[in-house]
């Protein structure tokens, strides 16, 4: 008998002590024979301490039969969960092809950036934590997820029976060979693993300065010299147009000498710049919540920012910046985090 679940929550458990960098790996969940899994959105409960500060999460990623999705890297304040304590609740990854029955539609190849699962993988989670977790520390993540069994009603569901994966960047198409949808081949879809490429994935990342900046000078995240990790770069040479990158969301946890964000493409005549005060002044990327319990318990309104149209980067050099107001920001005193979607286009 088929089955079709619009919405399950896996939930995965960890329990200190660990040591700051440790590699922790959640059980696994592993599909049966004939069920599918779309992935549409991660929610993290991070560990707190006894005054009210939440413990740094290194990242918080997912993966698929052993191999991570290596562009997503949330933190312990990037994805709150759906709770009445919470004013924001974590993003979702994509739209799920799987709620086509309650869209009434058929995303496209740069929505559908679901993580994608098919019979027999196994389903489990990273975590990473940035400074040591002690003995009663709790992290409990939750994947919210769509699941079906069935061939039959699998295509029932998706309303298709194939999918195109074509894509215009700017005047430039990409296109591989469309798509069955079977469970075989379901994570091949958008967000699954084994696509051809154009590869088409969400990307979740943060990136916090490892220097300090200069006075009035636009601090460019590049690893390793300004960023800590390689998946903290956010300045890039893309003019290849191997790899581009859309930005649909952005948050920035300020420093008191903070002054701005900037999108920055060279060239370009005309470059975005958004100011970015910690409270009470205006963070126009505001985050989802703070480290600080109690300043988030005083939130109005919580981020992350939804841009009005998504920015892409495409083909140019460029990328996202922070501008200090005139006096250093010291190192790591700064944290920027990116909702949106990368291209692997060659």
């Amino acid at each position: 008998m088929g089955v079709w679940d619009p919405e399950v929550e896996l939930t995965f458990t960890f329990k200190g002590p660990a040591s700051a960098g440790a590699e922790l790996i959640s059980s696994a969940y592993e599909l049966p024979p004939k069920e599918v899994v779309e992935v549409y959105r991660i929610e993290v409960i991070p560990p707190v301490t006894e005054k009210g500060r939440i413990k740094k999460l290194r990242y918080v990623t997912v993966r698929a039969s052993g191999k991570e999705f290596d562009t997503i890297r949330i933190n312990s304040v990037m994805a709150p969960a759906e709770a009445h304590q919470n004013l924001a609740v974590a993003l979702n990854l994509g739209v799920p092809l799987l709620h086509a029955p309650i869209t009434g539609r058929i995303p496209s190849a740069v929505e559908n950036t679901t993580l994608k699962f098919k019979p027999g993988d196994t389903i489990d989670v990273k975590v990473v934590p940035d400074e040591d977790l002690a003995g009663t520390d709790t992290i409990i993540v939750r994947l919210k997820a769509v699941r079906v069994r069935g061939e039959d009603v699998l295509r029932s569901v998706a309303g298709i029976t194939t999918f195109s994966k074509t894509i215009t960047l700017d005047a430039d198409t990409y296109s591989a060979p469309p798509v069955s949808i079977s469970l075989d081949t379901f994570d091949e879809l958008p967000g699954g693993m084994r696509q051809s490429k154009p590869v088409i994935m969400p990307w979740v990342v943060w990136a916090t300065n490892k220097q300090a900046t200069t006075p009035n000078t636009p601090y460019e995240f590049v690893y390793d010299r300004f960023a800590d990790y390689d998946w903290m770069t956010l300045s890039w040479n893309l003019v290849n147009k191997d790899v581009a990158y859309l930005v649909y969301a952005v948050a920035v946890w300020p420093h008191a000498n903070s002054k701005s964000i900037i999108f920055d493409v060279v060239g370009r005549e005309t470059t975005l710049e958004y100011p970015t005060r910690p409270p009470p002044e205006i963070n126009w990327a505001m985050p989802p919540m703070y480290y600080d319990m109690a300043v988030n318990m005083d939130l109005r309104r919580a981020g992350p920012r939804i841009l009005a149209k998504p920015f892409l980067f495409h083909g140019v050099k460029g990328g996202i910046k922070i501008l200090d107001n005139g006096t250093s920001i010291p190192a790591r005193g700064v944290e920027v985090a990116i909702w949106g979607v990368k291209f692997e286009l060659r």
